[in-house]
């Protein structure tokens, strides 16, 4: 075992140590939440047909023991985003009656964003950020699965974003880039990188990250910080300085059993039946003295053969269309216009290709747009099967497009034309059943 972190585990969990190496010899924990955005909980739950037992930190997720539950029903509706359920448990503090605008500094793959999604309001904007554009993209294919929909997805450095969005924040999320301690059952590979240099490193674009974060809350804003490792250094130590470093900041103090050596603050392991997570939650002092930036919205365009497509297939009178490095967005409320670094504004629509328009597959996975769409086709569970796989069906239809759904849930959309519907599944996503 790496030295390094059997010496800190001892400072860790002190007389519980022995307990704690023992744990890390079982197999990790898995979990899910369930997206109330598309589903009430109960009737998700009816559609799960595997087992799996309610965590007791969280009423929205759940421990499983399946082997791949990306390949189930429910996770291809986007009625579910697995996620280890000590990550799910931060969503549930912040108090988000109020909360307009919410930012994600490093959103990727998006777990957290969408759990706070699904306790906010439903007019709440997010912005998910991650600067790396390869983890930008996997937020955006996890948007696009669970349908949701009031999001701009961007690439940044966060100093810039938090330049571009200084002092507008209601809400920021922090789930900050660390050393991992707390996955090394998922990932063991984690143990061999451990060392006080690479610790030291992280606890330093930590701080740069909570500097960022300050910028970008408003006075009165929230800001929830995480990371799935143990570390002072990282942890603790960081939640310390920041109060030091920013007196206009309070800590909430969260109410929950842990191993955390701040009042105040959660640390959850193995020890807990979970995997590592530790988080706090601050406030700004509503007079607390700020900056702001100057954000302009995004300026709509129109476009007859677009607006034609909308009114043709959406019962909806109201829209923002957008256009951006060439592909059309719509929303139904006003997006900011920041600039550059941008994969997705609100619902991708489609683009249009020569004189025509072909929508996107977000289009019709969209939960806004629930109940709004003209041409529905309900699969039963044999014609699921064939689209899953890729197939075309046969039926007796009028040439439209149409969303495609199973028991009322949106799989995506298809085009009949003559008798036959051209199935519109993106390829990547097609798998045997």
């Amino acid at each position: 075992m790496n030295d390094y972190f059997y010496q800190q585990t001892k400072a860790y969990f002190k007389e519980k140590q022995s307990d704690y190496l023992e744990k890390l010899k079982e197999p990790c924990t898995q979990g899910f939440f369930l997206n109330t955005l598309k589903a009430k909980k109960e009737d998700i739950l009816d559609l799960i047909d595997f087992p799996c037992k309610k965590s007791s930190y969280d009423n929205n997720s759940y421990y499983h023991d399946h082997s791949n539950i990306g390949k189930t029903i429910v996770n291809d509706l986007g009625l579910i985003y697995p996620q280890e359920v000590a990550a799910s448990l931060p969503a549930s503090y912040p108090d988000l009656a109020e909360v307009k605008l919410i930012v994600d500094l490093c959103a990727a793959p998006g777990g957290k964003s969408i759990d706070i999604l699904n306790r906010a309001k439903e007019e709440s904007l997010l912005i998910a950020n991650d600067i790396s554009h390869e983890r930008a993209l996997v937020i955006s294919q996890n948007f696009e699965r669970l349908g949701i929909s009031n999001a701009i997805i961007t690439s940044k450095d966060t100093d810039r974003l938090s330049e571009q969005l200084e002092g507008q924040a209601d809400l920021v999320i922090l789930d900050a880039p660390c050393s991992g301690e707390g996955m090394i059952r998922k990932y063991p590979e984690i143990m061999d990188m451990l060392t006080e240099s690479y610790t030291k490193e992280l606890a330093e674009l930590q701080k740069k990250l909570l500097d960022a974060a300050y910028r970008t809350l408003k006075p009165g804003g929230q800001l929830l910080y995480s990371t799935c490792t143990y570390s002072f250094l990282e942890d603790e130590e960081q939640v310390k300085n920041y109060l030091e470093r920013y007196p206009t900041m309070k800590l909430i103090p969260i109410k929950q059993e842990s191993y955390s050596d701040y009042p105040g603050t959660v640390k959850l392991c193995p020890l807990n039946e979970t995997e590592g997570q530790f988080f706090a939650l601050f406030q700004k002092d509503s007079d607390a003295e700020t900056s702001y930036s100057r954000l302009h919205n995004l300026k709509p365009v129109k476009q007859k053969t677009v607006d034609t497509f909308i009114q043709e297939n959406l019962d909806i009178r109201e829209y923002y269309l957008y256009l951006y490095n060439g592909h059309y967005y719509m929303s139904q409320i006003p997006l900011y216009d920041l600039d550059n670094g941008i994969l997705r504004y609100g619902i991708y629509l489609g683009d249009m290709t020569k004189d025509r328009f072909e929508p996107s597959h977000h289009l019709y996975r969209s939960n806004l747009l629930k109940g709004c769409y003209r041409h529905v086709y309900d699969l039963n569970e044999e014609e699921m099967r064939s689209y899953l796989e890729g197939r075309e069906l046969k039926t007796e239809l009028p040439d439209h497009y149409y969303q495609i759904t199973y028991k009322d849930y949106s799989l995506g959309y298809g085009k009949c034309a003559k008798g036959i519907m051209k199935n519109k599944y993106p390829k990547g996503l097609r798998r045997m059943l």
